[in-house]
C-alpha cells in the first residue's frame, strides 16, 4: 500500500514528461503569412514583426481599403524586400474571403486575428449587435479557416503550416 502511494505519483510524473506537449516553432523566414484584421492594431503589429523576421510575403485582409493601403506602405517602407498584398473583404462574407485567399496563393502561416467588440452590458445590447459580434468573431474565423485549409494542406515540400487564432479579453470587461 505504501509502495503504491509512492510509485503512483512517480509514474504520473514520468508519464507527464513523456507525453507533455512541446512547443513547435514554425519558421517565418521566406514564408507566406496571411493575416486577417491586419490593417490596424495587433494584426498590423504581427505583420510588421513577420516582415522583420524575414517573411517573403505578407497578405493582409481587412474591411477598410484605406487602412490596408496605409499598412502596406508602412511595411514596405520599413522592409523593402517583403512583398505585401492587401485584400479588402469582410470575414462574414465567405465568398469574398475565399476569393481573397485563392488570389493570395498558398499560405504557410494563417493568423486569424480579426475581431469586434461593442462595449456595452449585454442586458442593454440589442440582439442584432450580439449577432454582429458572433458573425464577425466566430463565423468569420470559420470562414477564413475553411477557405484557407485546402491551400494549406497541399504543402508540396513547403515545410510545416500553422494556424494561429487570436483572441482578446474584451469579452471579460
Amino acid at each position: 500500500m505504501v509502495l503504491s502511494l509512492i510509485l503512483l505519483p512517480l509514474l504520473l510524473l514520468l508519464l507527464y514528461f513523456i507525453v507533455r506537449p512541446r512547443p513547435v516553432t514554425i519558421p517565418i523566414k521566406n514564408r507566406h503569412v496571411f493575416i486577417t484584421g491586419g490593417s490596424i492594431g495587433i494584426g498590423r503589429a504581427i505583420a510588421e514583426q513577420a516582415a522583420a523576421e524575414g517573411a517573403a510575403r505578407i497578405s493582409l485582409l481587412a474591411r477598410s481599403l484605406d487602412k490596408l493601403e496605409a499598412a502596406k506602405q508602412s511595411i514596405q517602407k520599413a522592409h523593402e524586400k517583403v512583398e505585401v498584398s492587401i485584400f479588402p473583404a469582410d470575414v462574414r462574407d465567405y465568398d469574398a474571403v475565399q476569393h481573397a485567399i485563392r488570389e493570395a496563393g498558398p499560405i504557410d502561416i494563417l493568423v486569424v486575428n480579426h475581431g469586434v467588440y461593442v462595449i456595452q452590458e449585454l442586458e442593454n445590447q440589442e440582439l442584432d449587435v450580439v449577432k454582429f459580434m458572433i458573425d464577425v468573431n466566430l463565423m468569420g474565423s470559420f470562414n477564413v479557416i475553411k477557405a484557407a485549409l485546402p491551400l494549406m494542406k497541399d504543402r508540396k515540400n513547403r515545410g510545416p503550416a500553422s494556424i494561429a487564432l487570436m483572441s482578446s479579453i474584451a469579452g471579460q470587461v
